[in-house]
């Protein structure tokens, strides 16, 4: 299982080289990078949150300007999790890395270290060629030990486990693949019956006192109330919705371009979560 965050762009079309027309939907998808890691152990199920868009530090509030740095990525607009098995997402999360402050802080101690290490190393070697000369003297020299290498950066190596700073892309999508696209559908305002649920309605001609009525919602004395669930006029749109059976005609990696067939919800600019279906 793949997903990724993106921008909704726009509609166009592309030409197949059977000279079909295909509708398509635009999505700046990417790259997304993971800020936190969850596992079974210490957060009860598996899963990763993936951040889209940077954003100023000092547009980000103390909570989540900690949980970024303790992930030690750059602050991100938009926020999303998955649960998937960890062991399973090589083949679509690439290994890198976003330095925050904390990182860059600890990258420039390591360096502090090992320059006092080759200090110590070369003064180590300038006190035992100066000392050459007595030791001879003294008897037999022994053979010095094999330096010790140190000790590789935990966490150095990666073991199969994504880790926080990795990189989704759009390339963990491919071309006919199957996918589904999630977002806040366009809101359409307060509506009736008919446009909100696709009533019939009564007759427009003349004579007629039933047009675009939604009609009876209800018994008179039993139960003496109206159900709850009803079809009746109301809010329409700004709410959550997903398309299932998406396509993926085309991908952009240079652009972080992704080509859907169809429509997804959502107006121009709107954030999309898209994984495969």
């Amino acid at each position: 299982m793949a997903a990724i965050l993106g921008k909704k762009l726009g509609m166009t079309q592309i030409f197949t080289e059977d000279g079909d027309r295909l509708p398509v939907t635009v999505i700046e998808a990417g790259p997304c990078v993971i800020t936190q890691v969850k596992t079974r152990d210490r957060d009860g199920y598996t899963a990763l949150q993936m951040g889209f868009g940077e954003v100023k530090e000092r547009k980000a509030g103390k909570p989540m300007a900690g949980h970024f740095g303790k992930a030690g990525v750059k602050p991100l607009r938009h926020l999303a999790e998955i649960r998937v098995d960890l062991e399973e997402v090589a083949g679509w999360v690439k290994p890198g890395e976003q330095p925050g402050k904390k990182k860059e802080k600890k990258a420039r101690a390591r360096a502090r270290k090992e320059e006092a290490r080759e200090a110590e190393a070369e003064e180590g070697e300038a006190s035992q060629a100066a000392g050459a000369e007595e030791a001879a003297e003294a008897g037999p020299v022994q053979e010095a030990a094999e330096p010790v290498e140190p000790e590789a950066v935990p966490g150095a190596e990666r073991e199969g486990v994504p880790r926080t700073g990795d990189v989704i892309t759009v390339e963990a999508f491919k071309e006919g693949q199957l996918v589904k696209a999630s977002g806040i559908s366009k809101g359409k305002g307060f509506a009736g019956v008919i446009k909100r649920h696709g009533f019939a309605g009564g007759p427009g001609s003349h004579g007629a006192h039933f047009h675009r009525a939604p009609g009876s919602v209800g018994a008179s004395a039993s139960p003496s109330r109206v159900f709850k669930g009803l079809k009746l006029p109301g809010q329409m749109g700004n709410r959550r919705s997903t398309q299932r059976g998406l396509t993926v005609v085309k991908t952009d990696p240079e652009n972080n371009l992704l080509f859907l067939k169809g429509s997804v919800p959502g107006g121009k600019n709107g954030i999309i979560f898209i994984q495969t279906d």
